[in-house]
């Protein structure tokens, strides 16, 4: 038998949605396997999903308070629970299964009848968040700070007082939804939509809430963590389901974060791979030497064999950006060498006497050409 999905979040089970997706998150940047250490972190993150998904959907968690892990494991596993039941009747079979169009039920379209509206949804709120290179390469824990439509806590999200007196919808006469009619080469096509007077409450109140004037929404700032993972490429969207704006008699919204990456001083990534270019003497081109390199991951040791050109690469393996997906595994560093040039003007006497005898050692043809021209300064 698993582990009840409340001990797995780590939250009571009295505790509301927004605790529960708190507890996830927290959990989910713990155990994430591109993050974690723990060799069963990816069966834990999964579990730990699964847990979220189950506690934050109402007819879900219900039926799992009430029948327990154990046989709700058993009737997800020969199946899954639905908000319907069959009954026996074939009738009933084909009225529980939703086949949508863009008109409503598919049934709708050539039979004339109504369908049930489906629940609206709240808007999606997008976010940028900007980071530096170092720590798309390590990963890094980040708080966003916005602002987001939230259930009103003065009315509980219902959009008027206790107290507050109903009457039946006029626009929809109670029915809490809106029948349109259109013609199309099928005939008559109904398409049944929520009425926008009530949002599908079927009723009028007589008050409204004085916080949200009824909207059963308010704007509160909100400090929303997350966990962004090692390796991360340049402008990945992170979608973050219902933690977008809250609708009154809706579902909340999704949210996006998209991650770009700061332009680097030194470095320029491309995928997985790090570019970085390094300057040597003319003499330790010549006849080599071991230098000192920076990565992202620490200084490292690197090795100019002797006659080293200007423009020549040397790999570093294994000093890139983590690959995503791969555990452990990371691309590579290029070194560009790059060969400096003294100017003929900041040469002292005794460098271009110096270079003169260099000259006259390795014959005529290399006096045609650099150095030809330094001794004639």
């Amino acid at each position: 038998m698993g582990e009840d999905f409340y001990d797995i979040l780590g939250v009571s089970r009295e505790a509301t949605t927004p605790e529960i997706k708190q507890a996830y998150r927290k959990k989910a940047a713990q155990y994430h396997p591109d993050v974690s250490s723990d060799p069963k972190a990816e069966d834990k993150f999964k579990n730990i999903k699964k847990a979220k998904d189950v506690l934050t959907d109402p007819s879900l968690r219900k039926t799992y308070d009430q029948v327990g892990h154990s046989q709700f494991e058993q009737a997800q596993k020969q199946g899954g629970f639905s908000n319907t039941n069959f009954s026996g009747n074939p009738s009933d079979f084909f009225n529980n299964i939703n086949f949508s169009t863009g008109f409503g039920n598919l049934f709708d379209m050539f039979s004339g009848g109504p369908s049930s509206a489906a629940p609206m949804r709240g808007k999606t709120l997008t976010l940028s968040l900007e980071i530096d290179l170092e720590d798309a390469y390590s990963g890094v824990a980040k708080t966003i700070h916005f602002n987001r439509p939230e259930s009103c806590s003065k009315c509980s999200g219902t959009g008027h007082p206790p107290d507050a007196k109903t009457t039946n919808c006029p626009t929809c006469n109670g029915s809490g939804t809106i029948t349109r009619t259109s013609s199309t080469l099928f005939g008559q096509i109904q398409q049944v939509i929520t009425c926008s007077s009530c949002q599908g409450e079927r009723v009028s109140y007589s008050k409204t809430c004085n916080s949200c004037s009824g909207s059963g929404v308010s704007m509160n700032k909100v400090e929303f963590p997350f966990q962004i993972p090692p390796g991360v490429p340049d402008s990945t969207t992170f979608l973050f389901q219902e933690e977008g704006a809250a609708l009154k008699n809706g579902i909340n919204g999704d949210l996006k974060v998209t991650v770009s990456i700061k332009k680097h001083h030194h470095f320029k990534r491309e995928g997985s791979h790090i570019y970085y270019s390094c300057e040597i003497p003319f003499q330790d081109a010549v006849f080599g030497t071991k230098i000192k390199v920076p990565t992202l991951g620490g200084i490292s040791d690197l090795t100019i064999p002797p006659g080293t050109q200007n423009g020549d690469t040397f790999r570093l393996s294994g000093c890139g950006m983590p690959q995503q997906g791969r555990k452990k595994s990371h691309g590579d560093q290029i070194n560009k060498i790059r060969i400096p040039t003294p100017h003929p003007s900041n040469l002292s006497s005794e460098q271009k006497k110096t270079l003169k005898s260099f000259g006259k050692s390795i014959g005529e043809e290399t006096k045609s050409g650099i150095f030809n021209k330094l001794k004639e300064l």
